[in-house]
């Protein structure tokens, strides 16, 4: 086998299928076409002699030998991948695709970050999934992967980025109909929605604390579905205090509740298998930790 018959840009294809695990999915993403994908890892594969890819119907797996030669050529990819982008953003030219595994609690300021971020770097794009458990098991499918607190159990890089603080909101028919809380203690008599697993809603003002664990009959994982049953006048739900909340609560009829007390704030890290981001990362999390910040 002569090295010079070997192409990069086939390395390249076939470790961007191998991550996902699907032509389809990589024909999406790269704007490749599936037949030009498979012919150029079967190109590659006559070349090394090896079979890298089972192939069925719908997804495609790596055999033994193509998980030790994505192993070793991953990394190597990521690296000239990542030296392109450095060029790039010394020319202020972020691009490529920004894969994400993102916490559901962030749904409700994604739309405002990405919207900047579409305007502002029109090369970049954009594939997330909502997750809230460890994927070391396919961790090579995401360039950064967004969690509340400290993994523990994780292996990757975690970075932290920013504090989500937490307000009440519900919509002014509700409040009309049900009455304005005005103590916690007023939430065990209201309709709660509950985000994530979190039963007990514990608030705190100045010195004070105090725990709420009325019974709830609504329970979402999704920030995002939580406002939109708040602005249904389901109830009482809790949303992340961004950059573009006081607009966005305007817009559609909701309104804080018990702005005194403020529920625990949570510590967002950005895990990853290299400590080098991409650019997109980057500017990705400036964006996302300055919507975050703390409003004047």
């Amino acid at each position: 086998m002569n090295s010079q018959d070997i192409s990069l840009h086939d390395i390249h294809l076939f470790v961007e299928v191998a991550k996902r695990g699907s032509f389809s999915a990589t024909s999406t993403s790269l704007g490749v076409p599936v037949a030009t994908l498979s012919r150029r890892i079967a190109a590659l594969e006559k070349t090394l002699g090896l079979e890298l890819l089972s192939r069925s119907t719908r997804r495609v797996s790596l055999t033994a030998i193509g998980q030790r030669y994505f192993d070793e050529c991953a990394a190597h990819v990521e690296g000239a991948l990542l030296a392109h982008e450095t060029i790039n953003t010394y020319l202020d030219r972020p691009a490529g695709t920004l894969r994400m595994s993102v916490m559901p609690g962030l749904t409700t300021v994604l739309p405002a970050v990405l919207s900047e971020l579409r305007e502002q770097y029109p090369q970049i794009a954009f594939e997330i999934e909502l997750g809230t458990g460890g994927v070391e098991r396919d961790r090579h499918r995401f360039d950064l992967i967004l969690r509340g607190g400290k993994q523990d159990d994780s292996p990757l890089i975690q970075k932290p980025i920013a504090q989500i603080r937490w307000i009440l909101v519900a919509s002014r028919s509700y409040l009309k109909r049900f009455g304005r809380p005005a103590t916690p203690e007023d939430l065990n008599r209201h309709e709660r929605i509950l985000t994530d697993r979190l039963q007990e809603w514990t608030l705190s003002s100045g010195d004070s604390l105090i725990r709420i664990d009325g019974a709830s009959h609504v329970r979402t994982n999704s920030a995002w579905l939580g406002v939109q049953l708040a602005i249904a006048g389901i109830g009482i739900a809790w949303v992340p205090s961004h950059l573009a909340l006081s607009q966005t609560l305007k817009e559609q009829g909701l309104e804080q509740v018990l702005p005194e007390w403020k529920l625990p704030p949570v510590t967002i890290y950005a895990l990853s298998e290299s400590r080098i981001l991409s650019a997109r990362a980057k500017v990705f999390l400036d964006v996302l930790a300055r919507h975050l910040a703390p409003r004047p």
